[in-house]
């Protein structure tokens, strides 16, 4: 919903490709932001006649861009337009749709009591309960009861959206590194190219498990203090990942053409 000189300006991902990316859902923390930036966002254009433009149908509608902020897909001309309260339901099922990502059809994600009741009131699942129906206040308010400092939503929720937008870019960049590796380790015929490429693909996708695990905390120790605790063995085993791994870093190889 940005002009062509915006978008230009500030690069943007669909919510669709960042699934596909990361291979797994969007956290609860990750939900709540996307969920207030978009109801900001509806807000913002709802003063003019541009909402009657956006239609929410699937996560490739909406937009997280490197300032934190998101956008949605223009829908095209002559197709349906959908009210308030239309939007905030396809933004529930969207979000519903995110953090089910990936899971097997009979395993059920587990959410918080207040993520799943606001979900419950978008998506208007109990609606004999729903007097009067959810309103986008109310959406933006729950998102901001949510912290613990709800003065601080705006900032907070465009942090989380931000830093979802950098694993994202970082995670292509690793990906793009490995790919493009003309370097094959020994022993291994040329053809192996592929399959070298599909291996970079298995090493990306534990990229995020790696940020999960430094935004929950790491602590780290001194040098010399692991080297007490943990004498580095005499012989050190590689495993044959490990050595193809190397060899890749090293460049010992190299590709003829095809």
């Amino acid at each position: 919903m940005e002009s062509p000189q915006c978008e230009q300006r500030i690069p943007k991902v669909s919510l669709a490709e960042i699934l596909r990316c990361f291979e797994h859902p969007i956290s609860e923390e990750q939900a709540w932001a996307v969920c207030f930036q978009c109801c900001y966002k509806i807000e913002q254009l709802a003063q003019g006649p541009s909402l009657h433009s956006v239609f929410l149908e699937d996560s490739g509608s909406i937009f997280i861009h490197a300032d934190g902020t998101a956008s949605f897909k223009v829908s095209d001309v002559g197709s349906i337009q959908q009210s308030e309260d239309e939007l905030l339901k396809g933004l529930g099922l969207v979000i519903y749709g995110a953090l089910d990502w990936g899971i097997e059809s009979q395993v059920e994600r587990e959410l918080s009591n207040p993520l799943e009741t606001l979900l419950y009131l978008m998506l208007k699942l109990d609606e004999e309960a729903m007097k009067p129906a959810v309103t986008l206040q109310d959406v933006i308010k729950a998102c901001k009861e949510h912290l613990s400092r709800p003065s601080e939503a705006s900032s907070q929720y465009e942090m989380i959206c931000r830093g979802l937008f950098t694993e994202y870019m970082e995670l292509q960049e690793l990906v793009t590194i490995i790919q493009t590796s003309k370097k094959v380790p020994l022993g291994l015929p040329c053809s192996c190219s592929t399959d070298l490429s599909f291996t970079g693909f298995s090493e990306a996708s534990l990229w995020p498990n790696v940020i999960s695990e430094l935004q929950n905390g790491v602590k780290l120790q001194k040098a010399s203090e692991r080297a007490q605790r943990h004498p580095l063995p005499k012989e050190c085993i590689c495993s044959p990942y490990e050595l193809l791994l190397a060899d890749i870093q090293h460049r010992r190889y190299t590709l003829r053409k095809v």
